[in-house]
């Protein structure tokens, strides 16, 4: 079963693998606090399934305990093990982090790339999506579009809030 945090490990992965050794510099301002109603997220156990355009017939499914307590706290914590990550900031840095009625995106400058993650939220779904432009061979240039349903509880009694 993947963790919260594994799966978005594997995002800081595909960037390091893609994206070299540049020097990081950690954002001096964050995007302002949404003033209107905020995207609706309920943690649990979701159910996943990722595909890569470059790999479309070669899909992965698994199961993700995703423990957050709410849309603010999945959103603070998902930007805090990108911006705590040693072999992220070593690669790459955040360049642009803004909300979305329905959701985030922020992006990343790395070593010939850049990487766009948005997630879209509604009551048990998230929709994730990763779009890696690979700046001297565009056409190996990728995305990949995970979603994920809620099934039900975390498996052990795991209560939202509680680090995966």
């Amino acid at each position: 079963m993947l963790t919260t945090t594994a799966i978005r490990l594997v995002a800081v992965g595909a960037v390091l693998l893609l994206g070299g050794g540049g020097r990081a510099q950690t954002p001096s301002t964050e995007a302002a606090p949404l003033l209107t109603p905020r995207p609706v997220f309920v943690p649990g156990l979701y159910e996943t399934e990722s595909r890569n355009s470059r790999f479309q017939d070669q899909g992965a499914k698994g199961e993700a305990c995703l423990a957050s307590a709410d849309y603010e706290a999945f959103r603070r914590e998902t930007m805090a093990q990108y911006q705590s990550n040693p072999r992220f900031l070593n690669a790459c840095r955040l360049s642009e982090t803004r909300d979305l009625p329905d959701g985030f995106v922020f992006a990343m400058d790395c070593k010939e790339s850049k990487v766009v993650l948005t997630y879209h939220f509604s009551k048990d779904n998230v929709t994730g999506t990763i779009q890696t432009l690979i700046t001297r061979r565009p056409e190996f240039s990728s995305e990949i579009l995970t979603l994920m349903r809620r099934l039900g509880d975390c498996p052990g009694g795991e209560k939202p809030g509680k680090k995966t």
